[in-house]
């Protein structure tokens, strides 16, 4: 009995092991149907959207061709090409029309990409009907009544590429947008050689235009400070400052030949105190001239032209000229009249002095007289240099220091008259004057004037002549018997003029 019982036990257990089998293969079956039925569909989807994608015109398939084409995702915005995504279209299937194996289609599309929206883009797209299929021949754009719509600030680095040209080492400080009012404000550090500070660069938008750069705010930016200092000029020491520009204008009696500098004035231009100092050298001062003992000041124009009138300027009054503008007396009435005439301040003395001077040379007839009267009047060129060129008569008051005055004067005019002109305006006013003059300036010195003139020009003015009329000198006679102004003290004199035009020398 234990055998057959052993037995029954053997069988019992097997039948149960077998069903148990049975049943464990069950799941793996329908796993594996279940993988095959999802893969089946995979492909048939795949088939359906991606193989066959070419025999359907939808929604889809017209926003995938659109986003294909370079010349309705890049669109040229202002002055800069922008980026963009399509991101849907007003397509219908009713809008296909289908003639000759072609079919078009016109749709507005909606593009969008990090700063603009385009709403309403017409387009129409031209397809190849090849065996049921559609094949993408062209996409035209159809029209510019789209609409253009800020979703976000004007791009920082754009703003960038507005003022690197002028600016360097440019570095964010501020990013204001006002999409409401469309308005963005962009604020950058920048830096050059010669400026420092913060630049605002100021868009308004534009429906069709994009983000328009309208202003740049300069009112943050100044010129880097200058500390004064000596630099030796054949042994003498002359003062200097990076802030400070000096440019000796040199007025001689004739436009050739061998001449004389009866105006001297020295336009130095303070970028530390936002101010344009005028000096006049009197052309009588007893002075010392390398190479020919003393003379004259005016006379080291004739003994070596501008150079050597530079030099004995530098070295009798200890400051540092870096560069010269020479013109003659015919020169000087085209330069005025180049400008269009100078307004200036007249008194009735002088109103009569330009008369008689006029009257006297038989230019009346050509130049016309000024009415004598107390104001403003404008004077042409030859006008001008009369006035320039008054020192009094047997009529009329004056002596050399009045004189001296009213150039200064008439300069501090071209300035005011100036002080709205654009770097386009001063640019072009230069390319005229230059022929009139002789100069030291190189074209860049030329070029960074002008591209800083509506700075200067908004600097305030001041004057001074040296010697001045009260004080510091005293009249005498050269050896030849002329007559001169004889400086009391060299060293006060220098100090003085060189406090006027280096303000931090009185810290």
């Amino acid at each position: 009995m234990s055998g057959k019982h052993s037995a029954n036990a053997f069988a019992g257990d097997h039948g149960t092991n077998h069903k148990e089998k049975t049943k464990n293969k069950k799941p793996l079956i329908i796993t594996i149907i279940a993988v095959v039925v999802v893969a089946a569909f995979a492909v048939g989807v795949y088939y359906l959207f991606f193989q066959n994608s070419d025999k359907v015109l939808d929604a889809k398939r017209i926003i995938k061709d659109l986003s294909g084409e370079k010349s309705v995702t890049t669109q040229e915005i202002g002055k800069y090409q922008q980026t963009f995504e399509v991101k849907e279209t007003d397509f219908k299937a009713e809008k296909v029309k289908e003639e000759n194996n072609t079919a078009t289609v016109a749709v507005n599309a909606v593009l969008e990409g990090e700063i603009y929206k385009i709403t309403d883009y017409p387009v129409s797209l031209e397809y190849k009907i090849e065996e049921g299929e559609y094949k993408l021949k062209s996409i035209t754009n159809t029209g510019d009544d789209w609409l253009l719509c800020a979703i976000n600030g004007f791009s920082q680095e754009l703003a960038k590429k507005d003022i690197e040209k002028d600016y360097k080492q440019i570095e964010l400080a501020d990013h204001k947008t006002d999409l409401e009012n469309g308005k963005d404000i962009i604020t950058f550090k920048v830096g050059t050689d010669v400026l420092t500070g913060k630049i605002s660069c100021i868009y308004k938008f534009d429906n069709k235009d994009g983000w328009v750069l309208k202003k740049t705010d300069k009112s943050k930016l100044a010129f880097k400070k200058g500390k004064t200092h000596t630099v030796d000029v054949d042994g003498v020491k002359c003062y200097t400052n990076s802030a400070v520009k000096n440019i000796i204008l040199l007025g001689t009696d004739a436009d050739t030949g061998a001449r004389r500098s009866d105006s001297m004035i020295l336009v130095s231009i303070d970028s530390n105190n936002k101010e344009i100092k005028f000096s006049s050298f009197m052309r009588d001062t007893y002075v010392a001239i390398d190479g020919y003992g003393s003379d004259k000041l005016n006379a080291a124009f004739a003994y070596g032209g501008a150079k050597l009138a530079v030099k004995t300027i530098e070295k009798n009054y200890g400051i540092k000229i870096d560069n010269y503008i020479t013109t003659g007396f015919s020169n000087f009435k085209h330069i005025v009249d180049a400008l269009g005439g100078v307004d200036i301040e007249l008194d009735e003395d002088e109103c009569g002095y330009i008369n008689w001077q006029l009257g006297k040379n038989g230019q009346t007839a050509t130049y016309g007289q000024v009415t004598v009267k107390n104001g403003v009047q404008k004077l042409n060129g030859q006008q001008a240099l009369w006035f320039c060129r008054d020192r009094g008569s047997e009529v009329y008051s004056g002596d050399d220091f009045t004189r001296t005055s009213r150039q200064r004067r008439m300069l501090t005019g071209l300035v005011k008259a100036y002080k709205n002109s654009t770097v386009a305006d001063v640019v072009k006013l230069t390319e005229v004057l230059i022929k009139y003059v002789d100069t030291d300036l190189t074209k860049s010195d030329l070029a960074y004037l002008a591209k800083y003139s509506p700075q200067f020009f908004d600097y305030k003015t001041s004057e001074r002549c040296n010697p001045e009329r009260e004080s510091g000198w005293s009249a005498g006679t050269s050896p030849v018997g002329a007559w001169i102004i004889s400086i009391s003290d060299w060293k006060d004199t220098r100090k003085q003029i060189a406090e006027y035009i280096y303000s931090d020398l009185k810290k």
